[in-house]
């Protein structure tokens, strides 16, 4: 387990920041740096963890899924009915390009001879317009699992080191600072893996919720819409 902190000891850059830096850096450096091999992962899961979050963040934003205008737009379907033109709003759902317009430029296309075909066409793109969405709580789920695992892991790692140095002490009996040394890395490893995983956790648990309110949102929105469309404009079946 020194490797990992003798790597970071012999860093120059480290080295220089531990000297000038203050003494929170210090602090958090030497828990960091005295976890071993099995904090550098658990650090890479905090920063994977952080990405996930942005990503979902970004993705789960409702005027990228749902633009107000576009929602205006889609309700305004009866004055588009009066006007007996519904081209004008098909262009404009082709411009837009969010999640929202896609599904609407399908529901409205006259593709469909009935609410019904329409209906299940668009229940089955919204599914996978729903599981692009997803990108990010996957790995967030992940992350719960194995930011604690690693922890334990680090936990074991150290207390078979403990107890080496008990078994290595001889007449002399054993070496008590390496015995603490190894406590310590048990403990930290431990609780960096908590301190990923609960905020983890809690992301994952939001943005889920949020993924689930915005689907049954647009849903509500297809559904007007397709009811709309298809009361005041009549799809005629192609030739065969």
């Amino acid at each position: 387990m020194s490797s990992f902190t003798d790597l970071l000891l012999a860093s120059p850059l480290l080295a220089a920041a531990e000297k000038t830096a203050p003494s929170g850096f210090n602090l958090l450096y030497d828990f960091l740096a005295t976890g071993g091999f099995v904090m550098a992962l658990i650090v890479l899961c905090s920063m994977a963890a952080i990405g996930a979050s942005i990503l979902a963040w970004l993705q789960l934003r409702e005027q990228i899924i749902m633009p107000n205008a576009v929602v205006s737009q889609l309700r305004s379907i009866p004055n588009y009915a009066v006007k007996g033109d519904i081209r004008p709003l098909q262009d404009f759902l082709e411009r837009d390009g969010s999640m929202l317009s896609r599904l609407g430029s399908m529901a409205i296309s006259g593709a469909f001879t009935s609410k019904q075909e329409c209906h299940a066409a668009c229940d089955i793109k919204a599914r996978e317009e729903i599981h692009r969405l997803e990108s990010g709580i996957p790995l967030l789920e992940v992350m719960v699992t194995v930011a604690p695992l690693l922890g334990l892991l680090g936990t074991t790692a150290g207390l078979v080191g403990m107890f080496s140095a008990f078994g290595a002490g001889g007449d002399g009996g054993p070496d008590t600072a390496v015995i603490a040394h190894e406590i310590g890395v048990a403990l930290r490893c431990t609780i960096a893996g908590l301190f990923v995983a609960v905020p983890s956790v809690l992301a994952h648990t939001y943005f889920t919720r949020r993924l689930d309110a915005l689907a049954v949102r647009v849903e509500s929105i297809m559904q007007e819409t397709i009811q709309h469309f298809y009361q005041h404009f009549e799809v005629q079946r192609p030739a065969a």
